[in-house]
């Protein structure tokens, strides 16, 4: 496996000379190694874990038809080809990182050390739901809408919100809800609320009518999430109230034990997502080119 680098700044807007110089990147790739040549790259990947990572690439269309994408929270979208490309788990980080505990970490890194008391392990959770997030897309505007209805949920509507200020001031809620809400956003980064769920233990509510799944041909979503359409806001209440109890313990169950499979090690661990995300590239190695 041939791996190479290259990170552009996302807290700047992405002008044209930025897409041409990824391009004049790959290119330069291209003409200096033999492999891309043998299949038009098809048998290559590259990650983004931001939409942005589309319109970047947008200059080398044989990248985005052939090469298989590694996303995070994709839609089907336009560029986006569930057989060929893969749905990447978002990345949440909750621990700081080795350069320290100061204001520069905490504000810019979506980084929060789990809270390991006792109360912890095994927390009360006497909240039926929770979500904190943008209203930036219908199903969110919905929830605005019709929070009143919901009373024994716990949402906090903020606009453009660092992650690391969810994780700290919501932890607690988090740990004390039964369910975690998963609405589609405007963008692929609106998925970080899966790995939330996961970290936390409370079981995913997906909302989100056009969603592949991380692994979805790995794991059993339906066994640890709910997962629903955009237009049951109305009912969000009635249904996960619906459910058993003893259904609801076992899917909590099953996401303390799936969520070792969204978690990244250096190196890396037996069955953790490094290694189901080398599973699906190996998969994905005789796709034909387009």
């Amino acid at each position: 496996m041939h791996l190479k680098q290259r990170f552009f700044s996302m807290e700047e807007p992405l002008p044209d000379y930025k897409e041409k110089a990824i391009k004049r990147y790959v290119e330069g790739l291209i003409s200096t190694y033999p492999y891309w040549n043998r299949t038009l790259g098809a048998d290559h990947f590259f990650v983004s874990c931001h939409d942005i990572g589309s319109m970047a690439t947008e200059e080398i269309p044989f990248l985005l038809k052939n090469a298989i994408r590694l996303v995070c929270s994709p839609s089907y979208d336009s560029n986006y080809i569930p057989h060929k490309d893969v749905a990447l788990p978002q990345i949440l980080e909750l621990s700081l990182p080795p350069d320290g505990d100061d204001m520069w970490n905490r504000s810019t890194v979506a980084s929060r050390p789990l809270l390991l008391s006792q109360e912890m392990i095994n927390p009360p959770r006497t909240k039926l739901g929770f979500w904190a997030g943008s209203p930036n897309s219908d199903v969110r505007k919905k929830l605005v809408a019709f929070q009143k209805d919901f009373q024994e949920f716990e949402f906090h509507f903020v606009e453009k919100v660092k992650r690391a200020t969810v994780l700290y001031n919501f932890e607690k809620e988090m740990y004390g809800s039964k369910f975690c809400i998963c609405p589609r956003g405007e963008t692929q980064v609106g998925g970080v609320c899966l790995s939330e769920s996961m970290a936390f233990g409370c079981v995913p509510v997906i909302m989100s009518d056009y969603y592949d799944l991380p692994f979805n041909d790995i794991l059993v979503w339906d066994e640890f999430s709910v997962i629903l359409k955009e237009d049951d806001v109305l009912e969000l209440e009635k249904i996960l109230k619906s459910i058993p109890e003893g259904k609801y313990e076992k899917m909590h169950q099953n996401v303390l034990q799936v969520r070792k499979y969204f978690k990244w090690h250096s190196p890396p661990d037996k069955y953790d997502e490094f290694h189901l995300v080398m599973h699906e590239l190996w998969k994905r190695r005789h796709v034909i080119r387009y």
